[in-house]
């Protein structure tokens, strides 16, 4: 879209709804996955410290992610938008979005 006052963020129910099936990309808050730590880590760590008996939560900061793919839809009533990426539906809560927009428009041949 090439109007100068959109700024390829999608707002509203009408838009998402116009706009079904595009190509869109979602900013997303994503938690950062836990590592599993393996059984000779849980060994040396039980063994060096079987004095202490002390556990350590592990802050985990969520990170913001861009996952590109087709729109599929949006369901408030779930809070929930669904996006395609490479023929696999993939769910993301709606309180997780940070926005979803449009990407950039291609140059095409001949036109400067």
């Amino acid at each position: 879209v090439t109007t100068p006052i959109f700024d390829n963020v999608l707002r509203g129910a009408i838009m998402f709804e116009n706009y079904k099936g595009f190509d869109v990309m979602v900013e997303h808050w994503e938690d950062s996955k836990k590592k599993k730590k393996t059984k000779a880590q849980k060994e040396n760590a039980a063994s060096n410290n079987h004095d202490k008996q002390e556990e350590v939560d592990v802050v985990v900061e969520p990170k913001l992610k861009i996952t590109e793919g087709k729109l599929v839809g949006k369901d408030n009533e779930k809070g929930i938008t669904t996006i395609n990426v490479k023929g696999r539906s993939l769910k993301i809560q709606n309180d997780k979005i940070e926005c979803v927009r449009l990407p950039n428009p291609k140059s095409e041949k001949g036109v400067k």
